[in-house]
C-alpha cells in the first residue's frame, strides 16, 4: 500500500509541475551577460 500511496504522489507532483511550467518565461539577458571581454581585460584580471 505504501508503493501505491508515493505513486500517486508523484504523479500529482509532475502534474503540478507540468502547470507550473506552462506559466515559466524566461528572463531576458542582460546586456552585461552577453558582453565578450576584449583580450586586455582577461590580462588586467590577472
Amino acid at each position: 500500500m505504501q508503493e501505491q500511496n508515493s505513486e500517486t504522489k508523484a504523479a500529482e507532483a509532475l502534474e503540478l509541475l507540468e502547470q507550473a511550467w506552462a506559466y515559466y518565461t524566461p528572463e531576458p539577458a542582460l546586456a552585461s551577460e552577453t558582453h565578450e571581454p576584449e583580450l586586455f581585460e582577461y590580462a588586467n584580471a590577472a
